[in-house]
């Protein structure tokens, strides 16, 4: 007998990280177990088709990122009451409390997200944090987080959790292809202390390197600006790349794991050091904080790859 199970979705995007991720919890339940047929009760029409910008530009949105999910509870709920088997597959950051606690009895939820990055209310992100795993305990019997941050921070042990599900389905690229660009750099416009730390290094950087860009655009003369796009063109751009730098909030985002896949030489957040679990010389960490001293260890790391 076919088991039906309605699921929630904010973002089912084919090229956003959450809706990368949330496709990637779906075919692993589908795969699984294969008398689970899963309904998408949130329809994409309010997406337009092929129009990735605009689309990104929906799911940066105040409305979509915090009422959007609420309003997902609401038709859970709904469903419930009809005596449907229900899941929650994003957004569902460890933080928000709120999703665990009015979630109908025996949901099923996507992979947990979140970072470990310090931010401006830190203490009570950290409270709101604490809160949620006391919940989700008590309330689920597999808890999936998409990577291990959490692992660490609060030291989780045990079968009830599983970590670095974004990882699923990483492969590499055995392709070969023509290098076009030295630099690849995926950025958004996340902070003034980053903006600053970012713009100086390029500054550096091109003098010497062509750069491009992907995502946020950048105004800085002689630089490929790309903007926003599908994850198709995004991989192209990256297999015509030798180096990356990466998302400092983020050690394993889809960006990080294309550019692995082609084999390009990453810089990446030293505050996730102890969170990599790839043996990759290829790998090497900065500051993100330091420009002078970021800028030094990259040209050396550059010059030394590029003399073998």
């Amino acid at each position: 007998m076919v088991k039906k199970i309605y699921f929630w979705a904010c973002d089912y995007s084919s090229n956003s990280g959450e809706g990368i991720l949330g496709r990637s919890y779906i075919r692993y339940i589908s795969k699984t177990n294969k008398s689970i047929k899963l309904i998408n009760i949130n329809s994409s029409s309010k997406f337009q088709k092929n129009k990735f910008k605009k689309n990104s530009q929906i799911y940066k949105s105040v409305l979509h990122k915090y009422i959007y999910p609420l309003i997902g509870l609401i038709y859970l709920w709904k469903l419930y009451f009809q005596s449907k088997n229900v899941l929650f597959l994003n957004y569902t950051p460890l933080w928000n409390f709120l999703i665990f606690i009015f979630l109908p009895p025996n949901s099923k939820i996507g992979p947990i997200t979140g970072t470990i990055i310090k931010k401006k209310y830190s203490f009570l992100i950290n409270l709101c944090e604490r809160v949620s795993l006391l919940v989700i305990k008590l309330r689920f019997k597999k808890i999936i987080f998409s990577n291990n941050f959490y692992r660490f921070k609060y030291k989780l042990r045990g079968k009830k959790f599983e970590f670095n599900f974004i990882l699923k389905d990483y492969r590499k690229n055995p392709k070969k292809c023509k290098k076009l660009y030295d630099f690849v750099i995926y950025y958004r416009n996340l902070s003034v202390q980053y903006n600053n730390y970012i713009f100086k290094l390029i500054y550096r950087l091109k003098k010497d390197f062509k750069i491009a860009v992907i995502g946020d655009k950048i105004q800085i003369k002689n630089l490929k600006n790309f903007g926003l796009v599908d994850r198709n063109r995004a991989k192209q751009i990256i297999s015509n790349s030798s180096f990356a730098i990466n998302n400092p909030e983020n050690l394993y985002s889809y960006f990080f794991q294309d550019c692995m896949s082609y084999g390009l030489i990453i810089f990446y957040n030293k505050v996730f050091k102890k969170y990599n679990i790839f043996k990759n010389k290829k790998l090497i960490s900065i500051s993100n904080y330091d420009v002078v001293i970021d800028y030094n260890r990259i040209r050396a790391k550059i010059l030394s790859y590029k003399k073998i």
